[in-house]
């Protein structure tokens, strides 16, 4: 552990648990190389060293989190959590203060910036909201407009995929109960439990399941137990 750090390991965990709930407020405020240096630091400070296999190459965004991780090396969990928390105090000085009591886990490892034009709310359909992770607003465009799960963006995801990828599951189950597709599929022919399988949205997979939700290969024959984190494979 490095020295100048004068607390204790519980004192240490606490602060940075408290950290990784309160880096949730900021992610919209991170490019991608943030987003994933926190990321790699999580996974670090949690799991230890990366001790599991690279994604196929195909599985980009996968590739770049497991990069994320695997380069931090042998880098201790006393370290990696001491680095995450200095990481956050230089985004937000004051975040202990403005942290919440309660700490939450870092839920949303997968969301990478919104590389789209920035849009005025007022310009926003339910796609972008479910991009946004907004429940409320979410709610307010089915409310208008259930037609509007089927919106998709280039690579054909539907709100459901994206949602099944940012791991919300009020706005999944939202989804579903407006009469979404489980078994949508992307232009890689990879449904939403794909996604949640690969980026590790136990919740989302295991509601996924509770519905009967279909494992079926992708254009590349590969089945969502094919490309889950390890850590769900007690699921399939």
């Amino acid at each position: 552990m490095d020295e100048d750090l004068d607390f204790g390991i519980s004192d240490l965990e606490e602060t940075f648990n408290k950290a990784a709930g309160h880096i949730q407020s900021l992610a919209a405020q991170l490019d991608q190389d943030r987003l994933l240096g926190f990321y790699g630091l999580y996974k670090q400070a949690t799991c230890g060293p990366c001790n599991v296999s690279s994604p196929y190459w195909y599985q980009v965004q996968a590739k770049h989190k497991w990069d994320a991780w695997n380069n931090l090396r042998d880098m201790s969990r006393e370290v990696a959590m001491a680095s995450y928390i200095r990481a956050v105090a230089k985004l937000d000085p004051d975040w202990e203060r403005d942290a919440k009591s309660s700490s939450k886990a870092w839920v949303v490892v997968s969301r990478l910036p919104n590389t789209d034009t920035e849009l005025r709310d007022i310009d926003k359909n339910l796609l972008d909201w479910v991009k946004d992770s907004n429940l409320d607003k979410v709610q307010q465009s089915l409310a208008r407009c259930k037609g509007d799960i089927g919106l998709k963006d280039d690579n054909f995801m539907l709100p459901i995929h994206w949602a099944a990828d940012r791991g919300d599951l009020e706005i999944f189950q939202c989804l579903v109960e407006a009469g979404s597709n489980l078994n949508a599929t992307d232009i890689e022919g990879q449904t939403p439990l794909h996604y949640a399988a690969s980026c590790g949205h136990a919740e989302v997979v295991k509601y996924l399941l509770s519905k009967n939700a279909q494992s079926l290969p992708d254009n590349d024959g590969m089945l969502p137990k094919d490309v889950a984190d390890e850590s769900l494979s007690y699921l399939f």
